[in-house]
């Protein structure tokens, strides 16, 4: 089996030293957001405590992950001498593989929260007023997400799990991404992270979500449609639902329906604070998902 995941042309190039890689990672991650966010809010244009509201998080979103992505540019440029290609950002395709990936990310988000409400997890807050909907918030808010959800699929499974998987082999690549995810995301498991089943689900749910798109990645053998799947699951449960995603919570009416969880309806099905992705269902959806790539993927390998 080959060690590596896309077969880029460019020569004379530097492979990374393996411990450096989940180093570099951070410090491409969090120099970005330090450089992106730091200056507006000391220059008074927002406070923390706005950046996680509308329209506040749209520069969050767009700048604040724009950066970090501006920084692997410039490293694969001069640190490693590479092109885009190496990191899965490859022309062919690109436009079919993303329509692709948001069609899957939002219908398999929709599956969750199909399955939470069934089992007793959700009902309607409100009923829905069509003409209420303001469509530009949700068209900005998909951009958003788009940049914020690519970027972290080219920093992870584009970047991360090329060079681990270079490095050793591709299941270094896959668990070896997934677990720097999965504790980077550690806060959105908000005040669920103490309770110990929670927790588990959390963890989990985390690290079938990453694997899963690392064997997108691995079975398409591009960035472009893990990168829009991404963006479809987070944009799905805020615009479509009313629902929290990774713990963020927006005062917008949605695109189809208002929904809320269920009074006395358990975390663990609902997600609590950190909404769907965090409930059992999703975890199954996302667990399930893992195994049928995987056949898919190791079936072709053999």
């Amino acid at each position: 089996m080959s060690n590596k995941v896309f077969f880029d042309s460019g020569e004379g190039y530097r492979k990374q030293k393996a411990w450096a890689v989940p180093i570099l990672l951070l410090v491409f991650f969090f120099m970005g957001q330090v450089l992106s966010m730091v200056p507006p809010i000391e220059m008074g244009f927002f406070t923390e405590e706005e950046i996680e509201t509308y329209p506040t998080i749209l520069y969050m979103l767009i700048a604040g992950f724009g950066a970090p992505l501006l920084i692997l540019a410039l490293w694969l440029r001069f640190g490693e001498k590479r092109v885009l290609a190496s990191i899965g950002m490859l022309r062919s395709s690109a436009a079919k593989l993303f329509a692709c990936g948001l069609g899957l990310g939002a219908g398999m988000a929709s599956v969750s929260v199909l399955g939470i409400g069934l089992a007793g997890g959700y009902e309607i807050e409100t009923t829905q007023d069509f003409a209420a909907v303001s469509y530009l918030p949700i068209l900005l808010l998909a951009l958003g997400f788009i940049v914020q959800s690519g970027v972290e699929e080219i920093l992870f499974r584009g970047w991360m799990l090329s060079r681990l998987t270079e490095r050793y082999s591709l299941w270094v690549g896959v668990l070896g991404n997934s677990t720097l995810f999965m504790l980077m995301h550690l806060d959105i498991a908000g005040e669920e992270a103490f309770h110990l089943g929670d927790f588990a689900i959390f963890v989990t749910m985390t690290m079938a979500f990453s694997i899963f798109l690392s064997f997108l990645v691995i079975r398409q053998q591009s960035i472009w449609g893990a990168c829009a799947w991404h963006a479809a699951w987070n944009w799905s449960f805020i615009t479509w639902f009313g629902l929290p995603t990774t713990g963020i919570v927006l005062d917008i009416t949605p695109l189809w329906v208002d929904l809320i969880m269920t009074d006395n309806a358990p975390n663990w099905l609902t997600g609590g604070s950190a909404g769907p992705e965090n409930s059992v269902i999703t975890t199954i959806v996302l667990v399930l998902s893992c195994v049928l790539l995987a056949r898919i993927i190791f079936h072709n390998r053999a």
